[in-house]
């Protein structure tokens, strides 16, 4: 690969070439298919940091076995124009194409498959397919395998076609093999290892041009609304640290930061967004070199997902609506209720001011007006001050009686339209589970821990959902370990 690069150096796409094939090889001539080149908008955002996050379908290059927290079936799609602003105007553009779904007979886990394509116009293409199987093995790691066909691709020119390393043709292919593991031990935390081109797949047209074995490793921290991860990656002489960082919020949208360093003083500063709504989502990343490389304004990458499933999607939509009608109607009733007790003290407190007050009225009046005293007839005045109160008692009393008659039959209503809302749930509970079983855990009310169980795990097994873990966390914080540990046996509450 060296001899070709020093033969085409003088023409313009071979210097073109150069640039990007070290650009993509991390300034390694032997590492065309690099670890640095992110195949999914998120992962770049991140600063490749993804060996130890569960990337769905963009896992396949990053770490097979973080496939095993996959839920549903997933289509990830992507565009990206690398190192864009070059002076010649030349365009090296990516695509992206990956699929993954769990699989739920006969080999239990998640499979999938992808195609990744680099290329630069009218010079260079890498294309790969990829097949990738992930399983749990023992105790909570799980372990992934992929199987790739990799392919180099060069254009025939007036050039090369006087060079004689292309006398055996203008493209090579191979197939290669990558290694993974993932492991959780605890929800919060999580580890992951990965081998790539662990067999040296021969990329080299004229002469040998082996792929070195590429390690990575990364552990990464989850929080409730945050995702920390840091790698560490090695290809022969070649290494680069990258760290990554993503925050969500109204549990919707996520902003994503990321570096990476390296040898040959590489450096670049990542950054992105994503959303997603209902099935479908979006991530959005910049990649700025800000060391190593020149000449360029940045890397561009964008993503879409779907996340198949809808009917499951949909039920579960309406049983979170209805429950959050249930809570709504609760509250309201508890309110009335509150309203009417404090309405019933107010009444009797004014009763036995009514029934104590009028007592000692009448009994001056009368021993007042026998006397031939006119000057105390004064004394009627301040008496008469709690007459015009004892006037208004029994309206005041009227009053509160009313509100409360009217607050007992808004009671009455609340309480008839949660019976609707439970009535409706109990139809919806015997019409789903023929066709569409699955939402019958959410109902549950309790849960037996299992070996090798997290409360990341029982929430997909619950809920269908690993982002559920906090709820299960909450209501059942005074029980569990340090960092949300379970253990075997142990019975959780399920909200």
């Amino acid at each position: 690969m060296k001899q070709l690069k020093a033969r085409i150096i003088t023409v313009a796409k071979g210097s073109l070439l150069i640039f990007f094939v070290l650009a993509a090889a991390t300034m390694n001539a032997k590492a065309a298919f690099s670890p640095d080149s992110a195949c999914g908008a998120r992962s770049s955002a991140m600063g490749g940091a993804f060996t130890a996050v569960p990337g769905g379908s963009e896992a396949i290059c990053s770490n097979p076995a973080t496939l095993l927290e996959l839920t549903s079936p997933e289509l990830t799609a992507v565009y990206g124009r690398l190192y864009s602003g070059l002076t010649d105007d030349s365009k090296i553009g990516q695509g992206y194409f990956g699929f993954a779904s769990p699989i739920k007979r006969y080999l239990q886990g998640v499979g999938g498959f992808a195609w990744n394509d680099t290329r630069l116009t009218d010079a260079y293409a890498e294309t790969s397919y990829s097949v990738s199987y992930a399983t749990a093995v023992y105790k909570g790691i799980g372990a992934g395998i992929t199987l790739k066909y990799m392919r180099r691709s060069y254009v025939s020119d007036a050039y090369t076609a006087l060079d004689p390393v292309f006398s055996g043709g203008y493209s090579k292919g191979a197939l290669g093999a990558d290694l993974g593991f993932f492991y959780r031990p605890r929800t919060n935390y999580a580890f992951g290892l990965a081998f790539k081109n662990i067999n040296k797949p021969d990329m080299g047209l004229a002469s040998s041009d082996p792929l070195p074995v590429e390690v990575h490793a990364g552990a990464s921290y989850l929080m409730r609304t945050s995702l920390l991860d840091l790698d560490a990656a090695f290809a022969g002489p070649d290494y680069t640290i990258s760290a990554g960082a993503e925050y969500a919020f109204q549990k919707r949208y996520a902003l994503r930061m990321g570096l990476s360093a390296g040898n040959y003083s590489r450096r670049s500063l990542n950054v992105g967004f994503g959303g997603h709504f209902g099935l479908a989502s979006f991530d959005y990343a910049f990649s700025l070199p800000i060391g190593g490389i020149a000449g360029t304004i940045g890397s561009h990458r964008l993503a879409f997902s779907f996340r198949f499933g809808a009917e499951a999607d949909a039920q579960r939509a309406e049983d979170l609506a209805a429950a959050a009608e249930l809570s709504r109607a609760q509250e309201k009733a508890a309110l009335q209720e509150e309203k009417i007790r404090v309405l019933q003290e107010r009444l009797d407190a004014v009763v036995r001011q009514q029934s104590m007050a009028p007592a000692p009225q009448p009994a001056p009046a009368p021993v007042i007006q026998p006397a031939a005293q006119p000057a105390p007839a004064v004394q009627p005045a301040p008496a008469a001050q709690p007459a015009p109160q004892a006037q208004p008692e029994p309206a005041v009393q009227s009053e509160i009686s009313r509100q409360i008659e009217s607050l007992k039959l808004e009671l009455e209503k609340s309480r008839l339209e949660m019976e609707a809302i439970k009535a409706r749930a109990a139809r919806r509970a015997v019409a789903a589970p023929q066709p569409r079983p699955q939402p019958a855990p959410a109902r549950r009310t309790s849960y037996v821990v299992k070996e090798g169980d997290t409360l990341e795990s029982i929430a997909v097994s619950v809920y269908g959902s690993a982002e559920r873990w906090p709820e299960i966390y909450r209501a059942n914080a005074g029980s569990l370990g340090r960092g949300g540990e379970v253990k075997p046996g142990q019975v959780l509450v399920l909200p």
